[in-house]
C-alpha cells in the first residue's frame, strides 16, 4: 500500500479491532469502579439503600464522561501525530515520538475514536448498562463485606484449631454452664452464675 506525503494509510484492521476491544475492556473495568464507588458512598454516608434507577443514571453519567474523555485523547493523540511527522533526531524519551512512531500514534487515535464510539453505543443499550449496574453492586458488596471481615478478624474466621475440642466445650456448656442456669432459675434466683 503506497504512502508518503499527502496519502492517509489506515491502521490494520485486526490490531486495530484488538485495540478497541481491549480498551473497551479497560474502560468498562473502569466504569464499574466509578459506579461501585458512588454506591459505596450513597449507602455509607448518605445511608441510602442501593437504588437501581440512581444506579443506572451514573452508569450512564460516567458512560458520557468516559466517552468524551476517548475522543479527547484521539484529538491529543491526533495533535501529537500531527507534530511527530516535523520532529527530527533521536527520542530523548519515551513521549519524544519521532516520524517512525507516526503508524503507532495511528492505530492509538484510531482506538481511541472506536472505542468512544463503541462506549456512545452501549449507553442505551439496557443490557450493558444493567450487566455494569449488576457488576458494581457486586463489587461494592464484596468491598464493603470485607471491610466487615478484617475488622472482625477472627470473628469472621475462626482459629484454624476452632473444631480441637469442639464436642468437650459443648458438653462443658450443657452439662455445666446451662446446668447450673438452670438450677439458680428454679430456685429463684435472678443473678447471674458465675462459673465454677
Amino acid at each position: 500500500m503506497p504512502h508518503g506525503p499527502g496519502t492517509r494509510r489506515r491502521a490494520e484492521r485486526t490490531a486495530l479491532e484488538r485495540a478497541v476491544d481491549e480498551g473497551l475492556l479497560i474502560v468498562r473495568s473502569a466504569l464499574v469502579v466509578a459506579v461501585t464507588n458512588q454506591i459505596i458512598r450513597r449507602a455509607l454516608q448518605e445511608r441510602l439503600p442501593f437504588d437501581e434507577a440512581v444506579a443506572t443514571r451514573v452508569t450512564r453519567d460516567e458512560i458520557d464522561r468516559l466517552t468524551t474523555e476517548q475522543a479527547a485523547a484521539a484529538v491529543r493523540v491526533r495533535r501529537l501525530r500531527r507534530m511527530t511527522g516535523r520532529s527530527y533526531g533521536q527520542s530523548r524519551h519515551q513521549f519524544d515520538y519521532r516520524p517512525e512512531d507516526v503508524d503507532a500514534l495511528k492505530l492509538r487515535e484510531a482506538a481511541s475514536k472506536g472505542v468512544a464510539r463503541a462506549l456512545a453505543s452501549r449507553r442505551d443499550d439496557d443490557d450493558f448498562v444493567a450487566e455494569v449496574v449488576a457488576a458494581a453492586r457486586s463489587r461494592a458488596w464484596d468491598d464493603v463485606g470485607q471491610t466487615v471481615v478484617d475488622r472482625l478478624g477472627w470473628a469472621a474466621r475462626p482459629d484454624d484449631d476452632y473444631d480441637d475440642g469442639r464436642h468437650e466445650r459443648l458438653r462443658d456448656l450443657v452439662e455445666g454452664d446451662l446446668a447450673r442456669l438452670r438450677a439458680a432459675r428454679s430456685a429463684g434466683s435472678p443473678g447471674p452464675v458465675s462459673p465454677s
